[in-house]
């Protein structure tokens, strides 16, 4: 106040120029704000230098590649092993597989590592699905007669083993004794046609006949013959055996039974035929099938179609024979699909000479098939790290270090793994302490994937 007062006084005791009036007044006016003004520059370019340098901090750690300790449990804190080191940031999931375990010699130790080389060689497929023994309809006859009429006997019954030839039922004919009649008539006019031509003959030599009539009872004898082979083949189209066609020519007498012979060796299966049955003609009577060789119906998956094929090799067993196994190839393959099940029918063919196999059982079909020949890796050395499958390799002059690989494979058989991607013959893998290795890489590294 009293600098205030005094330069009041001077101001009014002397005159100014206008230039250092104005200057006065300006400082006169900002003096009382000019400290709040500096405050608030500093600390705006404390802002700024801020948030530089943290952009700065940010870039320079992705660029690195560094990632924070893990704060959730270890497997040091779990078995006293140390923490393995590990490349990968905490903030986003790892995209290579090139992880490193390091283990202290004392940690590996107690994971009881082990390792096998990578061998190379060809995997040996099973493949098993279910099915139907079916009768082989190559060797199945629907058996039928050619004529109608009705059933006098039936010899036989369901499950009959039958000869070839062997009857099986006997049908009394109208038709049958029509065409025998008919055959005898025949017979008889030839008979005497011949008779006729023998003493045309004879009357030719002796002068008393001329030469056109006996060219004209030839002819006629001829036709007479014609019509005899014609009612003997229908004789023989109508079922009647030679037997039979002999036994009429020597007694003249109309047997007007048909006898229905078994067309193949076999089994009945089925028999509609019955005693005074009226049944007509190409009506079933019968099923006759030889079992000694039968079809085994099998479904394949879609999935499977490249591994079965005609002429693949199946073994066949049966839950009601243990340990019995019957050997088959495949003979045919349904050429389209089923829409519900989306399988196509496989037909095995299955040589059963003691009939064990039986129609409509189920037995199961198994079919054995050879991969590829390449690298081949024990199934202890994969683990499967979310959807993607891993094998860990030992880093060579770095005891206790490990790395871990993506690989590709196939399907399993008898122990091993065929490799598809990642791995060559020789190189080296971890099979017992790979467990404990995938568990070390879940824990630090939950975000891999």
């Amino acid at each position: 106040m009293p600098m205030r007062r005094g330069l009041r006084l001077n101001r009014l005791s002397a005159p100014l120029c206008p230039e250092r009036e104005n200057l006065m007044r300006t400082m006169d006016v900002n003096e009382p704000t000019s400290p709040w003004r500096t405050w608030l520059r500093r600390i705006g370019y404390a802002a700024i230098l801020t948030v530089v340098l943290a952009a700065l901090w940010f870039g320079w750690r992705r660029f690195s590649g560094t990632k924070p300790a893990s704060q959730g449990g270890s497997m040091t804190s779990m078995t006293g092993m140390s923490s393995p080191v590990s490349a990968t940031p905490s903030g986003a999931p790892v995209k290579s597989a090139e992880l490193q375990i390091d283990l202290a010699a004392e940690d590996l130790k107690k994971a009881q590592v082990r390792t096998v080389r990578v061998a190379e060689g060809a995997t040996t497929a099973t493949l098993r699905l279910p099915g139907i023994v079916k009768p082989n309809e190559y060797r199945q006859v629907h058996v039928t007669p050619l004529v109608g009429g009705v059933v006098k006997q039936v010899p036989v019954v369901l499950g009959d083993h039958v000869r070839r030839g062997q009857p099986l039922a006997v049908i009394f004919s109208s038709e049958l004794a029509e065409a025998e009649t008919q055959y005898l008539s025949h017979v008889a006019e030839l008979e005497a046609e011949h008779k006729k031509l023998e003493r045309t003959r004879n009357l030719v030599r002796l002068g008393a006949a001329s030469k056109q009539e006996e060219e004209e009872v030839t002819a006629s004898h001829a036709a007479h013959e014609s019509r005899v082979r014609a009612a003997l083949e229908r004789l023989k189209l109508l079922g009647a055996t030679d037997k039979q066609i002999a036994a009429l020519a020597r007694g003249e007498e109309v047997v007007p039974n048909l006898i229905v012979p078994a067309p193949i060796d076999g089994v009945v299966l089925t028999r509609t035929a019955n005693l005074g049955l009226v049944v007509n003609q190409g009506q079933e009577l019968f099923t006759v099938a030889d079992l000694s060789s039968v079809w085994v119906m099998a479904s394949v998956n879609e999935k499977d179609f490249a591994s079965v094929r005609i002429g693949s090799a199946a073994s066949i067993s049966a839950p009601a024979y243990p340990g019995r196994v019957w050997k088959g190839r495949v003979a045919y393959i349904q050429p389209h699909v089923e829409p519900n099940t989306r399988t196509a029918q496989a037909r095995v063919e299955v040589s059963n000479p003691s009939e064990s196999l039986r129609i409509e059982m189920y037995v199961d079909v198994e079919f054995t098939f050879q991969g590829a020949k390449g690298p081949l890796v024990p199934e202890a050395a994969v683990q499967s790290i979310g959807e993607r499958q891993y094998v860990f390799l030992p880093i060579k002059d770095s005891e206790g270090s490990f790395k871990l690989r993506p690989v590709r494979l196939g399907p399993a058989a008898n122990g091993y793994y065929p490799v598809l991607q990642g791995l060559h013959a020789g190189d080296e893998v971890v099979t017992e302490g790979s467990f404990i290795l995938k568990s070390e890489v879940v824990r630090q590294h939950p975000d891999f994937r």
